[in-house]
């Protein structure tokens, strides 16, 4: 682990402004409850100049991300966005033999929409676990980080897309030259991450672990791609995992910037999001819900109900860990995902299990960790619910429903 001293855009000062301790990797499951896990600092830190928000302490990249147990096609409601994303990005931007390149590509489930219509397709992602699924859809995969000395190898691409990966990568210069190399002089950048906003809208502090180096905002963004004759020219926010950002990239003055992206600086700024003691109080507000949630399931337990989590996401485990919520308050972790179920919460050992093993042991309560995919569980489990069951939103201020 290196120590982040200075912010990765602009090289400026950046001043702490939150603590969760130290925690395991939020992706790494142990296998058993006596495995020892390394633990690290997790702080977040804001820059006084162009105010990204970072990271302080960088997990070597190749112990994140050489074995990864996220796949996208497990996901609720993905599928569907990514079907519709295709669609938008094909009648925009691509013409008939047109390319497409997509950074940290997973299993490839968002390529294959561009496949399926006839496009060129090639993935770039450094698990090599991955790679084995991408390749029984016949996406071709490069294994590997995407750098600048990358992009120089490859024929240059119609359309670059980046789903939930610039937030985790360490060198954003590297990445934007990469990018200006890669794109052809007409192309589009197109990147999706967690918008910053949410944190503060929703306290989904949640989406703070070692795996997100940066949580981003507009203002930030813009100021790293015009370093590299870049510019941003559309914003946009969807809600399919809490709100994410989709910002449209091209070289300069190649495309017509819409008004989205000052409406959305305008945004941030309204919000405060230039001025640090907008980050003292949200750390302030965080630990607030930390003690709420904690006080809750204490008096829950004490009056002998039985409570479990709902989902084991890579978020969930930033709560747990934080909170201090371990096998001890929460009885099982119900996760659909085979490729987790056996396994373990990383720092809490809640065991995680199937649906089936969850059904048959039913709590009184579900902290819902994966509160993302709220509407989808909910519908789900209609029948717990008819029998009195109840969730626990563990952002927005803690909701039961």
């Amino acid at each position: 682990m290196k120590p982040n001293i200075q912010c990765r855009i602009c090289g400026s000062k950046i001043k702490k402004f939150l603590d969760l301790g130290e925690q395991p990797l939020a992706n790494s499951f142990p296998k058993s409850k006596d495995e020892i896990e390394a633990k690290y600092p997790l702080e977040v830190f804001w820059c006084e100049d162009c105010n990204l928000v970072q990271l302080g302490n960088v997990v070597d990249r190749e112990e994140v991300f050489r074995d990864y147990i996220y796949f996208s096609s497990g996901m609720p409601k993905l599928s569907n966005h990514f079907k519709t994303y295709a669609e938008d990005v094909i009648n925009r931007f691509l013409k008939k033999g047109g390319s497409v390149v997509e950074l940290a590509c997973n299993d490839g489930i968002l390529l294959k929409h561009f496949k399926d219509k006839g496009y060129k397709v090639l993935g770039i992602d450094p698990a090599k676990n991955i790679r084995l699924v991408s390749e029984k859809l016949e996406i071709d995969v490069i294994v590997d980080f995407f750098s600048e000395d990358l992009a120089k190898s490859l024929p240059q691409t119609d359309v670059i897309i980046a789903n939930n990966v610039v937030a985790h990568i360490d060198d954003h210069h590297d990445l934007a030259r990469g990018i200006f190399k890669l794109l052809k002089d007409d192309g589009v950048f197109v990147l999706e991450a967690p918008y910053l906003m949410d944190m503060f809208e929703n306290l989904t502090y949640d989406t703070i672990y070692h795996e997100h180096l940066s949580y981003l905002a507009v203002r930030p963004l813009k100021r790293l791609f015009e370093q590299y004759g870049l510019e941003i020219f559309e914003v946009q926010v969807n809600e399919i995992q809490g709100y994410s950002l989709r910002i449209f990239i091209g070289h300069k003055g190649k495309h017509e910037i819409t008004p989205s992206v000052q409406r959305y600086i305008n945004q941030e700024l309204t919000m405060g999001l230039n001025k640090f003691e907008t980050y003292e109080e949200l750390a302030q507000r965080i630990i607030a819900q930390k003690v709420k949630l904690m006080n809750l399931l204490l008096d829950l337990k004490d009056g002998g109900k039985r409570i479990a989590a709902y989902g084991a996401p890579a978020k969930g485990n930033t709560v747990l860990n934080y909170c201090g919520i371990d096998n001890t308050i929460l009885d099982y972790a119900l996760e659909d995902l085979s490729n987790k179920q056996g396994l373990y919460t990383p720092g809490t050992y809640i065991p995680i299990v199937s649906s089936e093993y969850a059904h048959a042991n039913e709590p009184d309560y579900y902290l819902m960790l994966a509160w993302n995919y709220r509407n989808a569980i909910l519908e789900k489990e209609q029948e717990f619910r008819n029998r009195g069951g109840r969730f626990i939103i563990p952002v927005e201020g803690i909701k039961i429903i």
